[in-house]
């Protein structure tokens, strides 16, 4: 048993459980008073539970069992995100969950654990040291089906995320950075074309990000009262279940997308620094879980989890800064949602799962 522990990321543990506690306790405190959310909090909880036993199978089964397991998963999940363009509940304009009973599934967050199992599979197994034009391809097209079928709800959000996955699974696969420039080049040349299939709706959200006074009460109040909780904080906060701008209701998805205007406003800028401490924490172990591997499919495995939390972490703090859209990204671990957290946690048990097999044949 001790070596067991030994084996494990303690560091690694240690900040997820911090995050996902202050997550806990910032959920609880912007859903308190607000009209039909109080006792979120609670379900909070039941998905925490739910996510740890989840976490605790990833970390037992062993990853090369996982990876076995990809394309079979991969698959499983794609399914669900065609059955929920036909049968999805449409909440927020995005038709994104399917309900099994009283349980109610994001697929779209399962996809991007899969994603990054599928393509570090699919990495270690070429024989090429660099990627050709057919594993390019290949690649696009398992990458590309996820972010097509979650755009399609349209979830933009969302399907953004699967973006720094692919790229970093290129870069990991030999690919040149002028290729990689190329194909941004190419992205940015589309999208005027892409700008047409936008709803007017995610239109007026990119107009607000470059003129945040063009609708103040209307799409700019987001990133309005967002600014406003996270300038009144200061430098300590106002204190735990203190926030005006959370508990008088003023700052919209304050238990989802901008739950780190929550904790900016009640525990200050030094609040915020630490959580961004522990995020660098996670993302410093995960790198280090992929150099201690030993062998490429556990690197890749650990550096396509840190580039999609990373990238999602990035795409919220913009977010909530007002630098970016306001696209419906939740924050990793801290945002309220049960198929979020629990893909999360699923993702950093790969990277305890690889680290505590370092030494093990």
């Amino acid at each position: 048993m001790g070596r067991r522990l030994v084996r494990l990321d303690l560091p690694l543990l240690g900040a997820t459980v911090a995050l996902v506690g202050l997550g806990t306790l910032a959920v609880a405190s912007s859903t308190m008073e607000g009209p039909g959310t109080a006792g979120l909090w609670r379900m909070q909880l039941i998905w925490l539970l739910i996510a740890g036993i989840g976490a605790v199978v990833v970390v037992t089964v062993d990853y090369r069992l996982w990876a076995g397991m990809a394309l079979v998963l991969h698959g499983v999940v794609l399914l669900l995100l065609v059955a929920v363009l036909f049968f999805g509940r449409e909440v927020g304009g995005n038709r994104s969950w399917l309900d099994f009973g009283a349980v109610r599934v994001q697929p779209s967050e399962l996809a991007k654990w899969t994603t990054c199992l599928t393509l570090a599979y699919y990495l270690a197994r070429r024989v090429r040291e660099s990627l050709g034009l057919r594993q390019m391809i290949e690649m696009t097209l398992l990458a590309g089906a996820p972010l097509v079928l979650t755009a399609m709800q349209p979830d933009m959000g969302t399907a953004l995320i699967f973006l720094p996955i692919f790229l970093a699974a290129l870069l990991m696969g030999g690919v040149r950075w002028k290729v990689i420039l190329g194909i941004l080049l190419v992205g940015l040349l589309l999208a005027p074309v892409g700008w047409f299939l936008l709803k007017d709706y995610q239109k007026e959200r990119i107009f607000t990000v470059f003129d945040p006074e063009r609708d103040p009460a209307g799409f700019g109040y987001q990133v309005r009262q967002s600014k406003i909780a996270i300038g009144s904080g200061q430098l300590t906060g106002k204190g735990l279940f203190q926030g005006t701008q959370s508990q008088l209701n003023f700052l919209p998805a304050q238990h989802t997308d901008f739950i780190l205007s929550v904790l900016a406003e009640e525990l200050g800028f030094l609040g915020v620094l630490f959580v961004l401490a522990l995020y660098y924490l996670v993302f410093e172990r995960g790198i280090a879980a992929a150099l201690s591997s030993q062998d490429r499919l556990g690197s890749y495995i650990c550096m396509l989890v840190v580039a999609w939390i990373v990238g999602q972490m990035a795409v919220n703090v913009g977010m909530v800064l007002g630098r970016l859209p306001t696209i419906g990204v939740p924050l990793p671990l801290l945002s309220y949602g049960g198929s979020s957290l629990v893909s999360t946690l699923a993702g950093i048990a790969l990277i305890v799962n690889v680290r505590s097999r370092r030494f093990v044949n």
